[in-house]
């Protein structure tokens, strides 16, 4: 997943730059979603929407945000999906409307999260996990933990990382201290020299850099650590169930790496696009989304 270009990025990429405030974007029409918590890991408050109703019959489309990103980030997808299937967003722990009050935030931990939320729904019916980013390993932590009920983990620009080797360890440490400093700034300047092309569009670009920079450090910083530490390798090899990536071709995903930990393993790659390319070319990525999951019935 793209975030391990927190661990590989120069300190040139931390110089201080100007930035301002963003309006937040206007999200497409549809239909209300019943909102409501649950009780995640360390029992926080975890917020969720529930757009449509479950049926044992079709899976229900569970769709995971990215580190210091909340559940708007998928606004884009819900008029595109929920004429076939329930979905349901949520935001993370120490993400959006959720509350903070644990100090675990490894991917298990968040795993948890997901997994309770579902779990808190008076439906029975399976599962397909979506995940942007962070969200990718947090989706595989939640199938580990839910065993037969997932049906798939799908991945939107993210796993790339998965067997690759670590970064060493004094520069892991460096780049923290950057983040441990100034948090809202060095994420600032992470995000817009990271996760997009040269000729990305101003919008929703700016929106997403301000929005992430205005995350909680503390839980931030600890995702992060929790990212960097998860045995993805393991994680991957365990599961049974298809595992797809969506992803952009910002950075090469190696497939073949991907396939040898896990051969139910398959890419499909979005020319021309960036980190966020479920905003950036939503009409795009919807439609290779719509093709896996019909590959999946």
């Amino acid at each position: 997943m793209k975030l391990t270009l927190l661990i590989a990025a120069s300190t040139a990429l931390f110089a201080m730059a100007d930035g301002t405030a963003a309006e937040t974007p206007v999200s497409h029409h549809h239909a209300p979603p019943m909102t409501g918590t649950a009780a995640g890991a360390a029992e926080v408050t975890i917020y969720y929407r529930l757009y449509g109703t479950p049926h044992v019959e079709q899976p229900l489309l569970v769709l995971v945000h990215g580190w210091s990103c909340d559940s708007s980030y998928w606004r884009e997808q819900i008029a595109a999906l929920t004429p076939q299937h329930a979905v349901l967003t949520l935001d993370l722990a120490g993400h959006g409307a959720s509350s903070d009050g644990r100090d675990d935030y490894s991917m298990r931990s968040f795993g948890e999260d997901v997994k309770r939320v579902i779990e808190s729904l008076p439906t029975t019916a399976p599962v397909i996990l979506i995940g942007h980013s962070m969200g990718g390993p947090v989706s595989i932590e939640a199938a580990r933990l839910m065993g037969s009920r997932v049906r798939a983990v799908i991945g939107a620009d993210t796993f790339a990382s998965i067997g690759a080797l670590p970064a060493p360890a004094a520069e892991t440490a460096a780049r923290f201290a950057f983040f441990e400093k100034d948090f809202s700034g060095t994420t600032r300047i992470f995000v817009e020299r990271s996760f997009f092309r040269p000729d990305a569009k101003a919008e929703p670009k700016r929106w997403i850099i301000e929005d992430m920079a205005a995350g909680n450090p503390r839980v931030g910083i600890a995702a992060v650590r929790g990212l960097n530490t998860w045995e993805g390798a393991t994680a991957l090899r365990e599961l049974s169930i298809p595992v797809i990536a969506i992803n952009s071709d910002l950075t090469v995903t190696d497939e073949g790496r991907l396939r040898a930990i896990n051969p139910n393993f398959r890419l499909r790659v979005v020319s021309g696009t960036g980190h966020f390319l479920m905003m950036e070319e939503p009409a795009r990525f919807n439609a290779v989304l719509r093709e896996e999951l019909a590959r999946l019935r």
